[in-house]
């Protein structure tokens, strides 16, 4: 897990993160992918929300990621 961060450290204020995912009964289609923390406002739930190319948006729980990294900085001085 070397360059990753724990999830623990994870920002949970809606800032999009690339997370590695890791869920044995639904993969996604590739294991890292980009997610936002976000609270259902029906149920009270709060989750990673994934989004997907095919399917769409997914949900994953804290123990389905096995880490997370900032998403890279656009250098716009060019």
């Amino acid at each position: 897990m070397e360059d990753w961060y724990p999830k623990r450290l994870a920002p949970r204020d809606g800032t999009p993160v690339i997370l590695w995912i890791k869920d044995e009964e639904a993969p996604p289609t590739y294991p890292v992918t980009v997610g936002v923390w976000e609270t259902d406002d029906i149920t009270g739930w709060s989750h990673w929300r994934v989004f997907g190319a095919q399917i769409g948006t997914h949900i994953y729980f804290d123990r389905h990621v096995v880490g997370w990294r900032p998403l890279p900085s656009v250098d716009r001085a060019w």
